[in-house]
């Protein structure tokens, strides 16, 4: 090879050279700019910056970050999904792909997984809360009255905690009644214990109360007249201190020889 032709290929290695590092270096201010309108929280216009640069760097997960942060401040977390599934080694990425799969689950309908998965997050977000309004879901469609008034109460600011809160207790309060009104005594006593100060729940309950130690006492004082003097004497003893119970259960104890 002559000099002349070696000459002409080394500038032409050195124009690439340079060439490249000018790419290389338009690039990596592209890159930063982008960084700097995500920063910012401008997350649309990152997204598309990031976008543009390809597969340099990390901006590809950027971009799927980017979007999935607009469409997450936006509640759309099924849509945000995908884009957290692309990005979930930077950032947050991990943490806000679990927070969206466990609502899309939630909106499913499916809240025993959604419990479990806003539960496996942590403190991430709400998502502790998210947990226990999926708890409350889940225990009020199997009339798990306890549990979901529990949840509820302590989910209260999430969604429609709060009115399902105050429907769940009208519910209970109108089953409670017509247990009541049936002779299930015990039952409505259950009921309206777990309603605590909910309308006239304390007196109702104090009434049922009142109403099933009489229901015992006279089945005490019907197994007595019967000859049951044993079922009579448990059944007395039981009552204690209501009406003249302890002395019907001690006279008994007496005609059976109890000590």
């Amino acid at each position: 090879m002559n000099r002349a032709r070696f000459g002409a290929l080394l500038g032409l290695f050195a124009a690439v050279a340079v060439c490249l590092s000018a790419c290389s270096a338009d690039y990596s201010r592209s890159y930063n700019r982008a960084l700097d309108t995500f920063a910012s929280g401008e997350y649309a216009e990152a997204a598309q910056a990031f976008e543009r640069l390809g597969d340099y760097a990390q901006a590809a997960s950027y971009a799927a970050y980017s979007h999935g942060l607009v469409l997450y401040e936006q509640g759309q977390y099924a849509q945000a999904e995908e884009y957290f599934a692309q990005s979930r080694d930077i950032l947050y990425g991990e943490e806000r792909y679990q927070y969206c799969h466990a609502h899309a689950l939630a909106d499913e309908g499916r809240f025993t997984e959604a419990a479990e998965a806003f539960e496996a997050i942590g403190e991430f977000e709400d998502a502790p809360l998210r947990c226990q309004y999926c708890l409350g879901r889940d225990a009020e469609a199997d009339a798990r009255y306890d549990e979901a008034l529990f949840a509820y109460e302590a989910a209260l600011t999430i969604d429609d905690a709060e009115d399902r809160l105050y429907n769940l207790r009208g519910q209970i309060y109108n089953r409670a009644i017509a247990l009541k009104q049936e002779g299930d005594y015990q039952s409505a006593i259950d009921l309206f214990t777990l309603l605590g100060d909910y309308l006239s729940s304390a007196d109702q309950a104090v009434e049922c109360k009142t109403y099933l130690r009489d229901a015992e006492y006279n089945q005490a004082d019907a197994l007595e007249n019967s000859g049951d003097l044993q079922g009579a004497y448990e059944l007395f003893s039981s009552l204690s201190s209501y009406r003249d119970a302890a002395q019907r259960a001690a006279d008994l104890a007496v005609r059976l020889g109890i000590e």
